[in-house]
């Protein structure tokens, strides 16, 4: 990611790569949602009935970029180890 990047262009990448990778590597269904208004976040469906979802977020934290998910985080230069665990969260529930 370059310096120039808006926050809200970087944000929307982040989630991306984290949606890819979680239907590429850990099989799991996800959803990047883009309002008209407000900030992108990505919703991952829990597999439990009724069925609820989980939402991820990337925000900035003092200029390191995470991932926060249930009372987690992650760095987001990690997106393996993210896809991992959010995956993880929503089959464990």
């Amino acid at each position: 990611m370059s310096a120039d990047q808006r926050p809200h262009a970087v944000r929307f990448s982040l989630l991306a790569d984290l949606c890819y990778q979680l239907g590429e590597r850990q099989q799991c269904a996800s959803m990047l949602v883009h309002p008209r208004a407000g900030e992108a976040v990505l919703w991952v469906p829990e597999r439990a009935w009724p069925r609820k979802w989980l939402g991820v977020a990337a925000v900035d934290h003092r200029g390191r970029w995470l991932y926060a998910f249930g009372g987690q985080w992650c760095m987001a230069g990690d997106v393996a180890e993210t896809a991992a665990r959010v995956a993880w969260a929503v089959r464990a529930r």
